[in-house]
């Protein structure tokens, strides 16, 4: 066994791979820490590590809110389920009985709002029901909002102001087949259309969701899709689900992303919440969406396909994007997309997650996080706290397993 060391070990290499070290920068840097939660996946369930603390938070069975800020679990015993909501110490925030067998589908930033619906649902197309069961519930123990839904639906986030509940509707409801996204207007109750930003009504279609990340505002939601057409075509887009506006917009990919693998693309928004990065390992290509005009600006080549695991995007404060498939590690230049640095790290990176320091890389391996600094090339330390267990995922993206990737559907 392994032996776990306590906080961060320090481990400064120097190596010289493919722009990373260059000889002579090897020593630790002078500058004052920075501490950052990462947000992990693992065995144990959802997992924040602090960096400088000894040990991981791990929440077995937790959601997270949509900020990460909080984690939210539920307890089913007998005909009612407890909900509890914490903070990222562990410290309970609040906590609710509702009645009913029910599991959290999702929470708001902050935990404000929880939506809770009948178990399954997770892993591709739910079982066919005509009436649906939800329950939001909040802070006030004593306002949960328990909703009666004729037909067959599946929450999937709340508006910025707290008042719908964004839903995807199957059809038809006894045996789905195809979906379409539906706003719950938690005062009236009523399921409204959804439109686009052309005044649209989105209908119904099939899709497979791939990948799902938030602007850093909270107020948009991109989900990268691919559609197989009726005529034996292949089609790849990112839908654009407004939280505050309460609008919706597909924003069609390049040919080349429609073909490739399940675990080759990733996603990633930038810090200024002005544009979204989608990458393609298998094709080496990463294009760019303007957020404003919602369409691909520019698509530019990335090399950063190895064998093995599955694609991963970051953008950092910094303005690069960090991109990593197998062992191999690609920092562009988010502004040119032209390549800074790569790496081989000789393991399978299980995600990124950029910090809050200038240049600050997390790189999850297989129960561990390397910090690397994207300006100079070091390997600046290793976090290896104890309770961590086998990282899963790092970084606050949503990426499905093959038999998950239509848990999230849109209609576009």
């Amino acid at each position: 066994m392994r032996k776990r060391t306590l906080g961060v070990v320090v481990a400064i290499v120097g190596l010289a791979l493919g722009g990373w070290a260059p000889p002579g920068t090897g020593g630790r840097e002078a500058e004052t820490p920075v501490q950052d939660v990462l947000f992990l996946r693992t065995g144990g369930g959802t997992t924040l590590v602090r960096t400088g603390e000894a040990a991981a938070q791990v929440f077995p069975g937790g959601i997270p809110a949509s900020d990460w800020s909080a984690v939210v679990r539920a307890t089913m015993r007998r005909r009612e389920t407890q909900v509890v909501a914490l903070d990222t110490s562990g410290t309970r925030l609040w906590s609710s009985v509702v009645p009913g067998s029910l599991e959290v589908k999702l929470a708001s930033a902050h935990a404000d709002l929880v939506a809770l619906g009948p178990p399954g649902g997770s892993t591709g197309y739910p079982t066919g029901r005509s009436w649906t069961t939800l329950v939001v519930v909040g802070p006030d123990p004593m306002d949960p909002n328990t909703i009666e839904l004729r037909g067959n639906y599946e929450p999937e986030a709340f508006s910025t102001d707290g008042g719908s509940l964004f839903v995807v509707q199957y059809l038809p409801p006894l045996r789905p087949s195809h979906y379409r996204v539906r706003r719950l207007d938690l005062r009236t109750e009523r399921v409204e259309g959804v439109y686009t930003v052309d005044g649209h009504l989105q209908e119904a279609m099939r899709g497979t969701a791939r990948i799902q990340a938030a602007s850093p505002d909270g107020r948009r939601l991109y989900t990268l899709y691919t559609l197989d057409e009726p005529d034996g075509t292949r089609r790849a887009f990112v839908h654009v689900l407004s939280l505050d506006e309460l609008w919706a917009h597909c924003v069609d990919l390049p040919e080349g992303f429609a073909t490739a693998g399940e675990q080759a693309l990733a996603i990633a928004v930038a810090s200024d919440g002005e544009r979204v990065f989608v990458a393609d390992a298998t094709s080496g290509a990463v294009s760019e969406i303007d957020t404003g005009a919602l369409r691909v600006t520019r698509t530019a080549p990335a090399a950063f396909f190895a064998p093995g695991g599955t694609a991963q995007a970051v953008a950092g404060h910094d303005g690069t994007l960090s991109l990593a498939k197998g062992g191999r590690l690609v920092v562009l230049d988010g502004a040119t997309l032209t390549t800074r640095r790569t790496r081989d790290l000789g393991q399978r990176i299980t995600g990124l997650q950029a910090g809050r320091a200038p240049g600050r890389l997390y790189v999850g391996v297989k129960d561990r996080i390397l910090v690397l600094d994207t300006r100079t090339g070091l390997q600046l330390a290793v976090i290896d706290p104890t309770n961590l267990g086998t990282i899963d995922q790092l970084g606050a993206s949503t990426r499905w397993l093959e038999e998950q990737r239509t848990a999230f559907t849109c209609a576009c």
